[in-house]
């Protein structure tokens, strides 16, 4: 941090003594008593978005287990929407993360949460899961919007 500082004194620097040596030559887009001086930056940001569970595999019981903890993070500014893609076998069944509990849809995909704006959350996460489901698979996907 303290070397980023140091640079950009040294680029004012360099621009007062830019701007002293080509007022003094007659530029006259220039103040030469001015000690004000705009420097401006542009930069772009990517949009990255993660969403991960704490567990790879979990005991199939019918019930509620545990999946651990759904970790979010997305700096889209318009937000996200994270879904759940499970088996067929889920169907039915249902999936709760941070004490919200959504119904797990037919067709295999199913929108768990949505935020508006750009965010990093932690939540609890279970799935309910339904009677006779011997083996299944979940797997969890964030969308920028």
């Amino acid at each position: 941090m303290v070397r980023a500082i140091k640079s950009g004194a040294l680029v004012v620097a360099a621009l007062s003594s830019f701007a002293a040596l080509n007022a003094s030559a007659g530029d006259p887009a220039l103040d030469v008593g001015s000690s004000r001086y705009v420097l401006g930056i542009t930069g772009f940001v990517p949009v990255i978005c993660r969403a991960t569970v704490d567990a790879t595999s979990v005991p199939a019981t019918a019930g509620e287990v545990s999946l651990g903890t759904l970790s979010e993070f997305c700096n889209s500014p318009n937000g996200y929407a994270i879904y759940a893609d499970h088996s067929a076998a889920l169907a039915g069944g249902s999936i709760v993360v941070g004490g919200q509990k959504v119904q797990l849809s037919e067709t295999g995909s199913t929108r768990i949460r949505m935020s508006d704006r750009a965010a990093i959350q932690s939540n609890g996460v279970s799935l309910e899961v339904p009677q006779g489901v011997s083996s299944a698979q979940i797997a969890f996907r964030i969308v920028p919007l």
